[in-house]
Formats: structure tokens, C-alpha cells, sequence
């Protein structure tokens, strides 16, 4: 009866802070919108003589360039397989990033009938400059953690996002 009590307050308090991470992540994301849209002028600046990007949506590009920048190049059906959307949807995403100089399709070597896709040097610039923000900002927000706190933080974390990674295949 007792261990059943202490379960389902467990349970209570697991629901109180997924509920409200996700508050603060939508939060979070909704700043980082907003802040992307304030230096958005900045990141149009980094390539003059270009035209601007008056269409990009920055976020959109970070969650793609994630995938693409520590690789070389993704396949066409890796790229669909990661953003877990079919490959129509993928296909459309990665016209946009080509119409706006991001990245560019090339013939896979080893075989002609694979398209891989890459950043190009805009693309990689573009992602260098997010992710900074990105770091920045995140290391803002857990300045209010010791040493000690952050490291059990990001390890806890860790062993989470692992945990989900698993419940996701």
C-alpha cells in the first residue's frame, strides 16, 4: 500500500517535470525564433553580394545541418530516415536548402544512381554561426549550475536522451 502511495507520486512529480520542461522548451524554442530573427540582417550580412534569404527559416536549417555537418554527406533516404518524414517531404526540404545556397546534391562515387547531399560553404559558415549562438546561449542558461550540478545534469540527461533513442527504433 505504502509502495503503491510513493509510485504514484513518483508518477505525479516524473508528469510535473516533463510537463514543465516542455513549457520551458517551447519557451526556449519560441525565444530562439525570435532571436534568430533578430540577427537574421547579421547572417545575411556574412555573405554580401549574395541575395537575401528573406525565406529561410534558420531554425529549419539548424535541425537539417545537425545531421549533415559532423558527415561528410547524407544519402537522400538517410536524410528522410533522420528527419523521420517520407522521402517527397525530404526531397522538397532539401530543394529549399538548395534554392537558398545551403546545400548542394552530388553523385555519390561509388555509385551514380545515389544522391548524396552536402553543405556547401555557406551552409557550413551558416551552421557555425547558429550553433555558436546556440552554445552561447545554452551555457547561459545553466550558468546558474556549479560545476558539479552540470556535470550530473548532462550526464543524467545523457542517460535519458539514450533511453529515448531506444524507445524510438
Amino acid at each position: 500500500m505504502q509502495e503503491d502511495i510513493e509510485h504514484e507520486l513518483c508518477d505525479r512529480e516524473i508528469t510535473a517535470v516533463v510537463h514543465g520542461f516542455m513549457q520551458v522548451w517551447n519557451k526556449f524554442e519560441a525565444t530562439l525564433s525570435k532571436e534568430l530573427t533578430q540577427i537574421q540582417e547579421r547572417l545575411h550580412g556574412m555573405y554580401p553580394g549574395r541575395e537575401s534569404h528573406q525565406d529561410a527559416n534558420y531554425e529549419l536549417f539548424y535541425r537539417v545541418s545537425n545531421n549533415i555537418y559532423f558527415k561528410d554527406s547524407v544519402t537522400m533516404s538517410e536524410f528522410s530516415r533522420i528527419l523521420m518524414v517520407p522521402l517527397s517531404t525530404a526531397t522538397r526540404i532539401v530543394d529549399w536548402l538548395v534554392d537558398n545556397g545551403f546545400v548542394e546534391r552530388l553523385p555519390d562515387p561509388e555509385d551514380r544512381r545515389i544522391v548524396r547531399v552536402t553543405l556547401t560553404n555557406v551552409g557550413r559558415e551558416l551552421h557555425q554561426t547558429i550553433d555558436s549562438y546556440v552554445r552561447q546561449r545554452i551555457q547561459q542558461i545553466l550558468s546558474c549550475l556549479t560545476n558539479e550540478e552540470r556535470a550530473t545534469l548532462l550526464a543524467l540527461v545523457g542517460k535519458v536522451v539514450s533511453a529515448l533513442k531506444e524507445v524510438a527504433r
